[in-house]
C-alpha cells in the first residue's frame, strides 16, 4: 500500500469540499504509519486511535489513543476530517462507528471511508503483501463465498458494495459521495484507460478491489 499516495489523494478530497483540516481523526491507525504520512501531507494535528496501540508507534506530530471507533473519546465537533481507511468491515455494528464519526466533526467537516469491495472479483490488488500471500488470501475468499460465510458479521472482513458503503455513511452523515473513479485514476495512471472503460460500462462493480466514499457535514464545499 502506498501510504504517501493515500495521503495525498485525502488532501485533495479535502481540498475539493474547502475543508483545511488543522486536527485529523484516523480511525484504525495501526501502527502509525499512516497517521504520519497525514500529518504530513496536510501539516495538520492528527489523532490515531485502534483497538492496540503500542507506545513504541509514537511519531512526530501524531498522537495515537487506545480507543473504540464506537465509543470516541472526544467531545462533539473537535475535528475538522475523519479519515477510515479499511476499518470499517472490521467493526461489528459499523453503524456506531459512523455516527462518532459523525459527533466529532466540525459543522464544516468532511470524512473520508473506504473498504473492501464485497462484489471484488479479486482482491488485495495494491497492498503490500507478496504475490503468493495475495493468491492465497484470495482462495480463502472465494471458499467463504462458496460456504455461504461471505460477510462481515461472520469473520470474513468481505467489505461492503458501493450502494453498502454509501447507504451506511449517508445514514450518519447525510451528504456522500463516490469518490471511487478519482481513486483509482490517481493511484493508477498508466491503466486510466481502463477504469474510466470500467466505471463507464459498469464493470467496475466487479473489477475495483476497493469502494471509497467522501461525506460532508454544514456547508462544506458549498
Amino acid at each position: 500500500m502506498s501510504f504517501g499516495f493515500e495521503a495525498r489523494f485525502f488532501r485533495e478530497l479535502m481540498r475539493e469540499v474547502g475543508v483545511t483540516p488543522r486536527r485529523v481523526l484516523v480511525i484504525g491507525c495501526g501502527d502509525g504509519t499512516e497517521p504520519a504520512h497525514l500529518a504530513e501531507a496536510l501539516e495538520a494535528v492528527v489523532v490515531g486511535i485502534d483497538l492496540e496501540v503500542d507506545p513504541r508507534w509514537k511519531r512526530p506530530g501524531v498522537h495515537l489513543l487506545r480507543a473504540d471507533a464506537r465509543r470516541l473519546p472526544f467531545r462533539d465537533g473537535v475535528f475538522e476530517a475523519v479519515y477510515s481507511y479499511h476499518v470499517l468491515e472490521h467493526v461489528p455494528g459499523p453503524e456506531g462507528a459512523v455516527a462518532e464519526a459523525r459527533r466529532t466533526l466540525a459543522t464544516t467537516g468532511a470524512g473520508y471511508f473506504g473498504t473492501p469491495n464485497r462484489s471484488r472479483l479479486v482482491g488485495y490488488i495494491g497492498g503490500r503483501a507478496t504475490t503468493a500471500q495475495k493468491l492465497w488470501w484470495n482462495l480463502i475468499d472465494w471458499g467463504r463465498r462458496l460456504q455461504g460465510r461471505w460477510s462481515n458479521e461472520q469473520g470474513s472482513h468481505a467489505g461492503f458494495t458501493r450502494e453498502e458503503l454509501a447507504r451506511l455513511v449517508g445514514r450518519g452523515f447525510g451528504q456522500v459521495e463516490s469518490v471511487d473513479l478519482p481513486y483509482y485514476l490517481g493511484k493508477y495512471p498508466r491503466l486510466s484507460g481502463f477504469w474510466r472503460f470500467a466505471f463507464r460500462t459498469g464493470i467496475s462493480r466487479f473489477v475495483a478491489p476497493s469502494v471509497y466514499v467522501r461525506s460532508r457535514t454544514g456547508a462544506a464545499g458549498r
